[in-house]
């Protein structure tokens, strides 16, 4: 399993192939957004139900909602966003009727206490918070000293 940080960066580098990504990744971030998806969580139902409503309202034009690379971007987005918010996928290609923007999408549950002990973990926490350049150099020493 990928960390919530590895999530983050890579939705990040990901809005930039998308025309107005930063400013989506921007708006799905925020507070508003992050409230729906998980009152989302909550119901059982995919999280972006919630804001595809609110997503057609602020972005009427640009960016496509209705093509597949906006689409999928969002839900890598969502998925980033709910994972560093304490969410793991619980399921997949869940078929969503009548929503403007999704067919499907994924439910999330809360993730169990059992994993969320291991967060203590100071080298962990550590690792966690390099990016890839750092832990490429991580590598190296690690290497060196074995």
């Amino acid at each position: 399993m990928r960390s919530t940080n590895a999530l983050i960066r890579k939705a990040t580098r990901a809005s930039k192939s998308i025309v107005e990504g930063d400013k989506l990744l921007s708006a799905l971030t925020s507070p508003r957004y992050i409230n729906a998806m998980k009152e989302g969580v909550l119901e059982e139902v995919p999280p972006v139900s919630k804001i595809s409503h609110m997503l057609k309202e602020q972005f009427p034009e640009k960016p496509d909602l209705g093509s597949t690379p906006v689409r999928q971007f969002i839900g890598m987005a969502v998925r980033a966003i709910l994972s560093d918010h304490g969410y793991e996928l619980d399921e997949s290609g869940v078929r969503i009727p009548d929503d403007p923007v999704f067919r499907s999408g994924s439910t999330y549950r809360p993730i169990a206490a059992s994993e969320g002990e291991e967060d203590d973990d100071i080298l962990a926490r550590f690792v966690a918070m390099l990016n890839p350049d750092e832990l490429r150099r991580l590598q190296d020493l690690v290497k060196a000293a074995l």
